[in-house]
């Protein structure tokens, strides 16, 4: 494995706002709030709350606006010890929030405002950060700004062909990202984390047979989450069914992050794909018994976890 030790991660910064509820209404129907939090959230921070927690130095770059949000979520990043050497203020502009209605089984229902967060500035990258960058972590969200999806998509490619690893997870937004951008974004990256929502979309979108095939043959990988029923890696040496991990659902928002970031840190340390597939399954499962990104997350709580069979 590379000696470089950084792991970047692109995809934006934003505010979560719980809603937690008994029962999600039906349309025009009305429910009680039991209860209402905010918490720091955006795919790269709960992700980075995983390699963190797994000792890896992950870096978080995003643009933040000039509001209150920003200020909570830069005492967050210092409170929990992540770098902000890429976080960046743009003066009048808002942070992005996404509304989030929790119910009683953990499932999220999400409704989200777009900020700045989409803002991409390569220049913001120092080259020094890039030269000890050891794999790249990546968010559909950058392919739904399109007056900046141009430059990340750019600047994804230029990694790329430097030598530096990416895993792009693809996003529920997948919908209304651009075409010839998302079939450059999937062409740089290493490892594909999507949902199997997610999957039958890159296939319908891309025109596809198997999206996990198809990249596979590229020499990269799919690992396909499927919830209660695991995960599916496809690679060009093969395939693997990866065991779900037991978990007591409190919060299932943020679990395919942390499951990418179970998967980045196990990669760094040097351990096979199907390994590090097996740790991001703990990583979710463990992510999913805490509201909030990542919970009490450790590598002796991954090796219990996993244990457990």
């Amino acid at each position: 494995m590379s000696q470089k030790k950084k792991i970047l991660l692109l995809g934006g910064l934003l505010m979560d706002r719980y809603v937690r509820t008994d029962q999600y209404p039906n349309r025009g129907e009305d429910t009680l709030i039991r209860e209402e939090f905010l918490r720091v959230g955006g795919c790269p921070f709960n992700a980075a709350s995983t390699l963190a927690a797994l000792g890896a130095e992950p870096v978080v770059y995003s643009a933040l606006g000039e509001d209150e949000m920003a200020r909570e979520i830069r005492r967050t990043v210092e409170e929990t010890g992540l770098s902000q050497e890429a976080l960046y203020t743009l003066p009048g502009e808002q942070t992005g929030y996404c509304m989030i209605v929790l119910d009683s089984q953990g499932e999220r229902t999400f409704f989200t405002f777009r900020g700045c967060e989409g803002h991409f500035d390569p220049g913001r990258i120092s080259p020094s950060l890039l030269e000890d960058t050891a794999a790249i972590f990546v968010t559909g969200i950058y392919l739904l700004y399109p007056q900046w999806s141009e430059r990340a998509v750019s600047f994804l490619e230029r990694a790329a062909g430097q030598g530096i690893p990416i895993l792009f997870d693809p996003g529920s937004l997948i919908g209304e990202m651009d075409l010839d951008l998302l079939w450059r974004v999937v062409k740089t990256a290493g490892i594909v984390t999507p949902n199997q929502w997610e999957r039958r979309e890159l296939e319908r979108l891309l025109g596809l047979e198997s999206f996990p095939r198809w990249i596979a043959a590229r020499g990269g990988a799919c690992i396909e989450t499927k919830g209660a029923q695991g995960a599916l890696l496809t690679a060009e040496e093969g395939e693997w069914r990866i065991p779900a991990c037991r978990a007591s659902v409190v919060d299932t928002t943020g679990t395919g992050d942390s499951f990418a970031g179970g998967v980045l840190a196990a990669v760094q340390r040097g351990d096979s794909l199907a390994e590090a597939a097996r740790i991001g399954s703990a990583c979710g499962a463990l992510a999913a018994e805490t509201v909030g990104p990542c919970g009490a997350l450790s590598w002796a709580a991954v090796e219990e976890r996993l244990a457990e069979g």
